[in-house]
């Protein structure tokens, strides 16, 4: 985006209360253009639906563009029966009783939001168990503790799998993953009621909503142009994620809007409240 803009950017990371501090920082600034935020759906959107202390809307909030994504993978222990989705959904109907435990980074994450919407189409209930972090609960995926979580294609989760150390079910995406082409889509796996089970962590690039459109759209096509850098995609493949792609910003404004309300309408599903 330097090069675009023909001037310096300083990156300012600023953590501390799931990305709302950075948000309060861009909000506080003069609307001119010149701040921007690197976040993601968790800082944006779902921060404001889990924590009572963060006072920003996602509405306040300008999309740019996406800079990276990472489908997710339903894993599951190794030591669990059920080898197929289809097998595993049919394996917690039965385990109602003592239940299948899912873990995630805590209430109202987008790990958990997501094995919640899986409960809510498999109409089972299974057991949330909130980790500190994803390296514990990996430990616990892989020593049989846990049954399952949703986690990223991004990292080592990949590696992960291959290895047999974790069991991958399905991926939310609407292709298989180029590096896991033996697991299904949740689509592939369970037919018509998955169809639309897209999920993914991604960043993107952010403006506070006053800045004047006009200074929204030239940051948009910098955006633009530093997605199509060879040097950029090489970087995101090497992590797994897939490089973000050219949008208008009517396209990132319908797309924002799009992901605000269905975690909205899951969170209000699973009656989460801000703690």
């Amino acid at each position: 985006m330097r090069k675009a803009l023909g001037q310096p950017l300083v990156v300012d990371n600023v953590a501390g209360a799931s990305g709302s501090i950075g948000i309060q920082k861009l909000l506080s600034a003069p609307p001119d253009g010149y701040t921007m935020l690197l976040g993601t759906a968790s800082d944006v959107i779902l921060a404001p639906i889990t924590l009572s202390a963060v006072r920003h809307k996602p509405e306040q909030l300008r999309l740019l563009g996406i800079t990276g994504r990472s489908p997710l993978i339903l894993v599951g222990s190794p030591h669990l029966e059920p080898k197929t989705l289809e097998q595993l959904a049919i394996y917690a109907r039965k385990a109602q009783a003592p239940g299948l435990t899912y873990g995630s980074i805590g209430p109202g994450s987008l790990y958990h939001l997501v094995a919640e919407d899986l409960n809510s189409r498999w109409n089972v209930t299974m057991t949330h168990v909130a980790y500190k972090g994803v390296a514990p609960m990996v430990q616990d995926l892989i020593g049989g503790h846990l049954d399952l979580s949703i986690l990223p294609s991004a990292g080592n989760v990949v590696e992960l799998v291959t290895q047999g150390k974790l069991h991958a079910y399905a991926v939310s995406d609407a292709q298989r993953l180029q590096r896991l082409g033996q697991v299904p889509t949740f689509a592939d796996a369970a037919g018509a009621r998955f169809h639309d089970f897209f999920y993914e962590i991604w960043g993107g690039m952010f403006v506070d909503r006053r800045v004047r459109p006009e200074l929204a759209l030239r940051l948009n096509e910098a955006l633009s142009a530093a997605l199509i850098d060879v040097g950029y995609q090489q970087a995101q493949l090497a992590t797994g994620s897939t490089p973000g792609e050219a949008m208008s910003l009517e396209q990132s404004e319908w797309l924002l809007a799009q992901q605000i309300a269905r975690f909205r309408r899951i969170a209000q599903k699973v009656k989460l409240r801000p703690q």
